[in-house]
């Protein structure tokens, strides 16, 4: 059954990867006296999703190719994700030490050939840091522990902690390439590589043909100009800055990491109905509401299950009451959900119900660790 289930994960990462040229998101980095923010677009043909606070102290075994060695581990952070292809793969989030990490795609990405280290896959790449790490440099020195093992997936990374420091992460010929913000101010990705982006921006290159690079572009210039004098108004203007490179109903997800504050707030735009060939919006998405998940309100030391919330919850405002224990049946929804989505959007992925049980059950093998 793990061939057929790595077989899945790489389907899933497939799609992904498919869509990522025609979907560019894009993320930014905002540091000064009064805020420390992360913002994110996830454009992308679907918005279901769940967010995932995740507990401390469980004991995990990456989900990767039989041949390999999977990388196994404790988590020592608890954490807030954001998840559409099932628990502990996630797109992105920020763990209660203030370290937040986003992937965008790169097609050019190579991840390092077999070797002596223990193999994760990318999305779970973001979980293993999110349970491990507290700063940017614990990220980058991960990478003499593990490696990253797919076949298909191909991404890039902005990693921010809360002292300040930011770094684009990228794995170029085999190799794990970082551009921390120490020497490079521009602390902004979309779906070209890094240092493409920059020389298009400091020669202002024409982006009329190149979505990536007009994201990137208009974010970094943008991002500067934040008015900050309070956190309040930064995050608003965050927002405005994300609205700008939005691809209107192609742009599911909004989301502002607020480090200092150990904030996330975040709107999610409509999924639309297919009937058919036509795809159907019905909401304005002017109308669509703020959510804030407030990370101070969690006991880490205590929480003894995951909490979860639709993000198409009705919630909004603080929406931490309205989390509820997470569970596979929960899971199981999301995975058929999602599933659901691609082959209605025309993707012909079709899954047997084995293998979505196999998915939503994987988290029942997390153990909690003896070890505090």
């Amino acid at each position: 059954m793990k061939v057929s289930y790595f077989f899945i994960l790489t389907l899933i990462y497939l799609v992904i990867f498919i869509c990522t040229p025609v979907y560019p998101c894009t993320t930014f980095v905002v540091h000064d006296r009064n805020s420390m923010l992360v913002g994110h677009n996830l454009d992308w043909i679907t918005g279901v999703g769940l967010l995932i606070v995740n507990p401390r102290n469980l004991e995990k075994t990456a989900l990767v190719d039989p041949s390999e060695n999977p990388l196994q581990w404790i988590s020592r952070y608890g954490s807030i994700t954001f998840d559409q292809a099932g628990r502990d793969l996630p797109f992105g989030g920020m763990n209660e030490q203030g370290l937040v990490i986003e992937q965008m795609g790169l097609d050019c990405t190579v991840y390092p050939p077999k070797d002596h280290r223990r193999a994760i896959s990318a999305c779970q790449w973001i979980q293993f840091e999110l349970d491990n790490a507290s700063t940017v440099e614990e990220v980058i020195k991960s990478d003499t522990l593990l490696r990253i093992v797919d076949a298909i997936s191909k991404f890039h990374f902005i990693v921010s902690d809360r002292y300040g420091h930011s770094t684009i992460i990228e794995f170029l010929d085999g190799k794990m390439v970082w551009y921390p913000s120490q020497d490079y101010s521009i602390q902004a990705l979309a779906n070209s590589k890094y240092t493409e982006s920059v020389d298009c921006l400091t020669k202002n290159c024409d982006t009329k043909k190149n979505r990536s690079l007009f994201n990137f572009c208009t974010v970094a210039a943008q991002a500067n100009q934040l008015d900050c004098a309070d956190n309040d108004t930064c995050i608003a203007h965050a927002f405005q800055v994300l609205s700008n490179v939005s691809q209107g109903v192609s742009t599911k997800w909004s989301i502002v990491y607020d480090r200092r504050n150990m904030k996330i707030y975040f709107k999610c735009y409509e999924t639309p109905t297919i009937v058919g060939e036509n795809k159907i919006f019905t909401k304005n998405r002017a109308d669509v509401q703020m959510k804030i998940v407030d990370l101070c309100a969690f006991d880490f030391h205590t929480l003894d299950s995951a909490k979860v919330i639709d993000l198409d919850s009705p919630h909004n405002g603080i929406i931490n009451p309205w989390l509820v224990d997470y569970s596979t049946s929960i899971n199981k929804d999301l995975i058929t959900r999602t599933f659901t989505f691609y082959k209605a959007w025309g993707i012909n992925i079709v899954l047997k119900d084995e293998e979505i049980e196999y998915l939503a059950k994987y988290p029942e093998s997390f153990r909690y660790s003896q070890r505090k």
